[in-house]
């Protein structure tokens, strides 16, 4: 693999990037990585594991990662056999979904993965050379910047969804996750996490909860995950608070103190922090636009 295409497009009515066939070390990969894109990620060699939603899966060839929104996810390569990957963002505001029929979304591929907890879809080798040429034309359409390039790379997003749909639904549910990567107790403790996210979770409890010292808990779960505890409880909250701006009506005190914030002024910091905004102007800028 040679050169690193990276195509970005933030125009408004255009929000898609495509990194073609990157090469990353552990050095270079991102600690933390929450963000309002979709992603797609598919690997063309390489080792590594990658740790999407409180998972743990491993990275081979032609492996490919479905991401929403809103989930916390990292990429972890190996420093022996790094990892080269094509990733597509998209904004879901690009994609075609006008109904035209009630079984067929392309962002059921995202809400299906979610649903089920299963963010990997490993392909066969015949699905991973379409997979490849489809990249290339996009790599292709994206460089060349010809008339009519946006919408040729949009439409080839479009195939892929739909391949990938279709292979997602024959393959039978399985939870494919990384046995070796980390200790048994991070993956018990971001259970835990979970499940007790609006209460305080200090450091000295979670490293009770894992009996571990906290000191050692601090180190092995920066190690695992990329991020601080800190930062880690903070993306969670975020992300829920999120959820729950939009999806109910409760009242933003409510939210905060069913988070896990300490006080609404914590709540605020870190919300506007993450979001540029608070979490009142969240909800009116985005709530109208929500489907339930």
């Amino acid at each position: 693999m040679k050169a690193i295409q990276r195509i970005s497009n933030h125009h408004l009515l255009f929000p898609f990037s495509f990194i073609f066939q990157d090469t990353k070390s552990p050095q270079r990969e991102l600690s933390e990585h929450v963000h309002d894109y979709y992603e797609v990620v598919y690997v063309y060699s390489g080792k590594g594991t990658f740790f999407i939603d409180d998972i743990f899966y491993d990275m081979k060839q032609g492996d490919v990662f479905i991401i929403p929104n809103n989930i916390i996810h990292r990429a972890i390569p190996d420093k022996d056999d790094p990892v080269t990957s094509t990733i597509i963002f998209f904004s879901p505001t690009i994609i075609y979904n006008v109904l035209l029929d009630d079984s067929f979304s392309y962002l059921s591929l995202f809400e299906m993965a979610k649903k089920i907890k299963n963010y990997k879809i490993s392909l066969k080798p015949k699905h991973q050379n379409k997979l490849e040429e489809q990249l290339l034309t996009i790599n292709q359409e994206t460089v060349k910047n010809e008339l009519g390039s946006r919408h040729a790379s949009l439409l080839t997003v479009h195939q892929i969804i739909l391949d990938l749909i279709r292979i997602q639904m024959d393959q039978k549910p399985q939870l494919m996750e990384a046995k070796t990567y980390g200790p048994d107790w991070v993956k018990e403790i971001l259970v835990y996490i979970n499940q007790n996210l609006s209460h305080p979770l200090t450091l000295t409890e979670l490293a009770k909860e894992a009996l571990v010292s906290p000191s050692h808990f601090s180190r092995v779960f920066k190690q695992t995950t990329g991020m601080g505890l800190t930062v880690y409880l903070n993306n969670k909250r975020v992300i829920k608070a999120k959820e729950l701006l939009l999806e109910t009506n409760e009242s933003v005190s409510f939210i905060a103190e069913n988070c896990g914030f300490e006080s609404m002024t914590h709540f605020h910091r870190i919300f506007k922090k993450h979001m540029d905004i608070t979490p009142a102007q969240y909800r009116k800028e985005n709530k109208k636009s929500k489907k339930f």
